[in-house]
C-alpha cells in the first residue's frame, strides 16, 4: 500500500496525514467495471443445439394472475397525460361528462370548454369579478362570484337564466344536489342550492329546478368565520368553517341540529361514499378526519407517508399545508390536493369495513406535473383534472380494465428519526395507530410528528467523514479537522429534506 508516494506495510492502524473536510463532493461512477456471475463454460446457442429438445424460454415462468379492479385504477403508472391552457390562473372548475369548466382569480369570464377535444365553447360573461364556486348539473352551470351574486347559465346556449344577490360578500363555497323532502315539490323530489359566504358567514338555501330558476327559501347565521365547503343529505345540510366547527342543519326547517367543534379550522368537506352516515374533511393542519354523523365522533386518520420507494412513515399530514381539495373514488382512493403544493397526491384507503377505527391510508404516487401552485382538482370517471397559479389544465388519465399490479410496500414506518422543530425542540413522537380521537382542543394530532409531508420532498444524502470505523479493523482518523461549514451535523448520515416552498427553512433529519 502506497501513501503520498511512501510504500507502508499493511498493518491495522494507519498513520494518515490532517485531513480538510470539504463542503461536497462527486463520486464517478460512469466507468465502473462488473464482471459476470456466472459464465457458462459453452453458449447457451451450443447447448440448446446439444440438447435433443430445444428450450423455449417458457417452463418454469410464473403465472401472473390476472387482477382487474372496478372502476379506474388510480394505482398504475400507466396513465395518459394532456394539457391545455386558460387565460387567467383558474381558481373554480367544475367537469361532467361534456363539459369543462373554468372560473379564473380576476377576470369575471367563465369559460366553457368541450370536455374530449378540449375546445372552447362558450364565454359566459355576466359577473363583474371572478370567484371560486361553480358546478355543473345536468345542463345547468351555477356560479358564485367576488361580485356577491349568484347566477345560473345555459350550458347547450351560453345564456344566463338567474340571479339573486342574497349575499353581502363574495361566495365561498356551494352545493347544489336533487334530493327528496317529504312535503316539498312533487313526491318530495326538489333540487337544493346553497352557497357560503366569505365574511359575511352566511348560508342561502334555494330551491333551483332545470330552468335555472332560484327561489330562495331561508338563510341560516351561527358560523363566525368563512364557510368553506358545503355538502347536501336529503335531510341535512353540512356546513364548515374556519371557525373550526361543522355544523349540522335541517334541510326543509333550516334548524340548527349539531354544532360539533374540530380541533382545526374546515378547509374541505364531503360526504364520505364508503360509508354511510359519516362525512371525511380536511383541516388547516394537513390532517384528514372521519365524522360520525350519528355520534358526532370525530376519527383523525394518521396516513402512511412514502419517504422513499416503497418505504413509509406513519404520519398525521397529507400536505405540507392545508388540504384544500380531495375527491374520494368509489373503489376505495383519495386523491388531494394543496394550494401550498405543486402536487396531486393518490391514496388508498383500507379496513374501513368492520371498525372504522381501524381505517388505514396509504400514499400510492405523486402526480408532479404543475409547476406552480395548485388551485383546484375535479375527477370525473378516469379523469384527474387539475390546475395551478399558471393557468394550466392537467388532465391525467388512468387505465380501466386492465390488469391491477399492487404498488411496493416495504413495512418500515419508524425506521427514519424525526427532528420536530417546535418550541419543545426534540425527536418527535412515532405515530403506531392508523386512526387516533380527537380531543376537542386538547387534541395533539397533528400538534407534532413530522413538520412536512415527507412525500414532497426530494432527500438528498450530505455525507461526512466517519469519527470511527464502522468494521472490525482499526482506522484512525486525525483528530484535528479542519472544518468548511459550521452547519454540519454530528450524524454519520444526514438526511435533507428539501421542501418546494422556497420561503420555509430546509429541515434537518
Amino acid at each position: 500500500m502506497t501513501v503520498n508516494g511512501e510504500a507502508i506495510q499493511d498493518v491495522g492502524v494507519l498513520n494518515m496525514a490532517p485531513l480538510k473536510r470539504s463542503a461536497s463532493f462527486t463520486i464517478s461512477v460512469d466507468k465502473v467495471e462488473v464482471n459476470p456471475v456466472i459464465k457458462y463454460a459453452e453458449p447457451l446457442k451450443e447447448i440448446a443445439e446439444n440438447d435433443e429438445e430445444e428450450w423455449s424460454g417458457d417452463e418454469g415462468d410464473d403465472v401472473v394472475e390476472e387482477v382487474i379492479i372496478k372502476g379506474a385504477d388510480w394505482e398504475s403508472v400507466n396513465y395518459v397525460v394532456k394539457k391545455f391552457s386558460c387565460e387567467d390562473e383558474v381558481t373554480g372548475m367544475d367537469v361532467s361528462d361534456r363539459y369543462i369548466v373554468a372560473q379564473y382569480f380576476l377576470d369575471p369570464v367563465i369559460d366553457v370548454f368541450d370536455r374530449k377535444s378540449q375546445r372552447l365553447l362558450h364565454h359566459l360573461e355576466g359577473h363583474e369579478y371572478g370567484g371560486q364556486a361553480v358546478q355543473i348539473l345536468g345542463q345547468i352551470l351555477y356560479s358564485g362570484s367576488k361580485d356577491c351574486t349568484f347566477r345560473t347559465w345555459d350550458l347547450k346556449t351560453g345564456k344566463a337564466l338567474s340571479k339573486v344577490s342574497d349575499h353581502k360578500d363574495y361566495i365561498q363555497s356551494m352545493k347544489v344536489k336533487e334530493v327528496c323532502i317529504t312535503g316539498l315539490g312533487e313526491d318530495g323530489e326538489v333540487t337544493a342550492a346553497v352557497t357560503g359566504g366569505a365574511a359575511d358567514h352566511l348560508i342561502n338555501v334555494y330551491n333551483t329546478n332545470e330552468d335555472g330558476a332560484l327561489t330562495k327559501r331561508f338563510t341560516l347565521e351561527g358560523h363566525s368565520g368563512w364557510v368553506n365547503n358545503i355538502d347536501i343529505t336529503n335531510t341535512m345540510i353540512i356546513s364548515g368553517s374556519q371557525d373550526c366547527t361543522i355544523k349540522l342543519w335541517d334541510l326543509e326547517t333550516g334548524e340548527l341540529f349539531q354544532s360539533l367543534k374540530q380541533d382545526a379550522e374546515i378547509s374541505c368537506l364531503r360526504l364520505f361514499p364508503m360509508l354511510e352516515g359519516y362525512v371525511i374533511f380536511g383541516d388547516g393542519e394537513s390532517k384528514m378526519s372521519l365524522l360520525d354523523l350519528g355520534s358526532g365522533r370525530t376519527i383523525h386518520l394518521m396516513p402512511n407517508t412514502l419517504v422513499g420507494t416503497g418505504r413509509y412513515r406513519r404520519s398525521s399530514k397529507y400536505h405540507d399545508k392545508s388540504v384544500d381539495t380531495f375527491h374520494v373514488s368509489d373503489n376505495g382512493y383519495i386523491i388531494t390536493a394543496s394550494s401550498g403544493s405543486k402536487f396531486v397526491k393518490i391514496w388508498k384507503i383500507e379496513n374501513y369495513e368492520e371498525d372504522v377505527t381501524k381505517t388505514d391510508v396509504t400514499e400510492l404516487q405523486i402526480l408532479r406535473d404543475h409547476t406552480d401552485y395548485l388551485s383546484v382538482i375535479g375527477v370525473q370517471k378516469d379523469t384527474i383534472f387539475s390546475t395551478s397559479g399558471d393557468g394550466t389544465i392537467y388532465l391525467h388519465r388512468f387505465p380501466e380494465g386492465k390488469q391491477h399490479y399492487d404498488m411496493l410496500r416495504t413495512q418500515e414506518r419508524n425506521s427514519v428519526a424525526v427532528l420536530y422543530q417546535g418550541p419543545q425542540i426534540g425527536f418527535a413522537p412515532t405515530v403506531e395507530k392508523p386512526t387516533v380521537l380527537c380531543e376537542g382542543k386538547l387534541c395533539k394530532a397533528g400538534k407534532s410528528g413530522l413538520a412536512k409531508s415527507s412525500s414532497s420532498f426530494e432527500v438528498c444524502f450530505a455525507l461526512k467523514p466517519l469519527s470511527r470505523s464502522l468494521t472490525e479493523g482499526k482506522l484512525i482518523v486525525p483528530q484535528t479537522i479542519l472544518e468548511d461549514s459550521e452547519d454540519d451535523s454530528d450524524c454519520e448520515f444526514v438526511i435533507e429534506y428539501v421542501t418546494d416552498d422556497e420561503d420555509e427553512s430546509d429541515y434537518d433529519m
